[in-house]
């Protein structure tokens, strides 16, 4: 009976830490992928507000270097009401051509408001003038006490929208008031539909409905009680559909509402997810604040299915199922075999054929249980390389910012000047060359990102030096934005019989560790004559070395971020080690990277603290070195 309590006890245990174990594995396995949802979202609606700015801005330069229209805003200040008409029909007749082109791309609202609020023109409504806006604007009171530009979101008479307020002035700089150009939501929703095909609507908060002006109850009609939260209203669109939401309510929602309305409360980006049939359908929240309080008004919520989710469920309670039944029979052998040790002399051969039998039964379970570790191991570094491409994202969304602006404002310069015939064929060349430039280089950017996520395990023999500079243009984006120096000592010619895709995935997790490191530190450190350490922020260094020696190649890493503390240094590559919260690193990147080097291509890779001097400077810094066979 004891040795029965103490079987089951062990039993219980054992699988209980097992369970444990392996769901800590899969919500963390579903966080990276919850999280990457989050980024794909964020990465998307930047990149459709970065073209609507860019957008708003060329025609703002061309408005206000349009002398007519500056002149009918400057005669309508002090004009009669009789006389404002007359300018004002002038006005909406001149500017009618670029209003029809401008709707057609989705800005719906563009007007002239004078500098007391009253508005002028509503090239969208233009019978509608002459009303007070500063108790239902703030943008426009804002930008004409301050003269400050306002972008963001805000609710206005009748809808609410993404505005972009900007003072005038006439050729003596006397202010006229301020001009106001909006993107409705609806103009987001679909270029995320269309252009990103991500399924998405737009939720406005309740209380955004309790002000005056939203007495007349018929500006309610295009908004219904939100599905998601209590607190929030729909959006009406043309997709629309009663019974869809009906549907996704039912399926979805009505298993989330818990967890939806304590993630809101805490006013950040957030995903939800519930099993639907073989797949997964994510939810994705990202919060819209409004321009006067910066509190949120709104959000963009968005709808994905993801196989790996279902997929990553139903792995955990199948391996749970073997698990408990595996056990289950290994302790019942283990008791029937400890139970009978009081037998006669006779059982005892069949008692160790039963072992003998049972000991083998154990070695293929234990080979099994070593090909599944080997599979999670796998998945964690599928998971290691997703967290990559997310940065990858990033970088992409970053490089693309510049590249778009010019496309945008040179587009739109050539269609004004060419509406007020000054257009020449020089600038127009000139143009198109600058647009071409730029396509090239986004074009580059997509080739560089593809080639590294198609991730073909192929042994091929390529240029080192052609590895190097495809990892740098990868990695461009926080090169620049963090303002990191990359000093490059590469010998020519050097080819590599390996995997080109392995070793471009080690140079960005060295790269990576190198970048935080020196982000966190004051990183240029330099000596004076009493050997004591001065430190500023002016230099951020890491240099690329590469060289053959033999029949090998050496390629060197290092930076001058102030090295690796020593307790640290003998651990860095051992798996699952960090020095990150939980949150920001799995620790597997330097582990992924020894095993692709050692195992993958018959390498080694060392890391080392070393003092070295550059421009009559001296520095510490880590060196990671790689050698290779050729």
């Amino acid at each position: 009976m004891k040795l029965k309590l103490v079987l089951t006890a062990l039993f219980i245990a054992i699988y209980i830490f097992s369970f444990y174990s392996q769901a800590k594995y899969k919500d963390e396995k579903i966080n990276i992928i919850l999280d990457e949802q989050i980024k794909d979202l964020e990465v998307h609606y930047s990149v459709t507000m970065d073209y609507f700015i860019q957008d708003v801005k060329g025609m703002r330069h061309n408005l206000l270097n349009n002398k007519k229209v500056i002149s009918l805003f400057s005669q309508a200040q002090n004009a009669t009401k009789d006389e404002r008409k007359v300018l004002r029909d002038k006005l909406y007749r001149l500017l009618t051509p670029m209003y029809k082109r401008i709707n057609s791309r989705g800005i719906f609202q563009f007007q002239f408001v004078f500098p007391n609020n009253i508005t002028f023109l509503r090239m969208h409504k233009p019978d509608k003038y002459g009303d007070d806006l500063t108790n239902i604007r703030y943008s426009f009171a804002h930008t004409n006490k301050t003269k400050e530009t306002v972008i963001g979101f805000e609710q206005g008479k009748t809808t609410h929208a993404f505005r972009y307020t900007y003072p005038v002035y006439d050729k003596k700089g006397n202010h006229l008031g301020a001009l106001e150009t909006s993107l409705g939501s609806n103009t987001v929703q679909e270029k995320l539909s269309n252009v990103n095909k991500i399924h998405s609507h737009f939720l406005v908060n309740k209380k955004v409905f309790e002000t005056n002006i939203w007495e007349g109850e018929d500006l309610k009609q295009n908004y219904i009680q939100s599905i998601e939260h209590k607190d929030y209203m729909f959006t009406l669109t043309k997709g629309y559909s009663d019974n869809k939401l009906k549907n996704m309510k039912n399926n979805i929602i009505k298993h989330l509402e818990d967890k939806i309305d304590q993630k809101i409360s805490t006013k950040n980006p957030f995903s939800v997810y519930h099993i639907l049939e073989d797949t997964a359908k994510i939810i994705t929240f990202l919060p819209i604040k409004n321009t006067q309080e910066k509190e949120i008004s709104a959000y963009i919520v968005s709808y994905t299915t993801d196989k790996n989710i279902y997929t990553t469920h139903d792995d955990f309670v199948k391996y749970n199922i073997i698990r408990f039944f595996g056990l289950f029979l290994i302790f019942y052998f283990i008791y029937k075999n400890l139970n009978r040790k009081n037998e006669l002399e006779i059982e005892v051969a069949k008692q160790t054929k039963e072992l003998k039998e049972l000991n083998e039964n154990l070695e293929q379970k234990i080979i099994i249980e070593v090909e599944k570790n080997k599979h999670i191991q796998e998945q964690l570094f599928k998971s290691e390389k997703l967290a990559s491409m997310g940065d990858m994202i990033g970088n992409i969304a970053h490089q693309w910012r510049q590249p778009l602006s010019v496309i945008s404002t040179g587009a739109t310069g050539m269609k004004m000047q060419k509406e007020y015939n000054v257009l020449t064929d020089e600038l127009f060349i000139q143009t198109c060359d600058a647009i071409n430039d730029n396509a090239q280089y986004l074009s580059k950017t997509i080739d560089d990102f593809r080639n590294f996520i198609k991730g073909d395990r192929n042994k091929t023999i390529f240029s080192l030096k052609n590895n190097i500079d495809g990892f740098l243009h990868l990695v461009e984006g926080p090169i620049k934005s963090h303002n990191i120096n990359i000093i490059l000592n590469l010998q020519e010619d050097i080819k590599i019989d390996g995997y080109e895709n392995e070793l471009t995935q080690c140079l960005i997790n060295i790269f990576n560790n190198a970048k935080e490191e020196l982000i966190k530190k004051d990183t240029n450190v330099s000596f004076d004559s009493t050997n004591k350490k001065n430190y500023n922020n002016e230099d951020r260094l890491i240099f690329i070395t590469t060289k053959k020696i033999d029949k090998k190649v050496i390629i060197s890493i290092k930076d001058n971020a102030g090295g690796i503390p020593e307790d640290i240094l003998p651990k860095i590559f051992e798996p699952y080690f960090t020095t990150k919260h939980k949150s920001q690193g799995t620790g597997l990147g330097l582990h992924m990277t020894y095993n692709l080097i050692v195992d993958g291509m018959n390498g080694t890779i060392e890391a080392t603290n070393v003092n070295y001097e550059h421009a009559n400077k001296e520095y510490i810094g880590a060196e990671f070195s790689i050698s290779l066979p050729v």
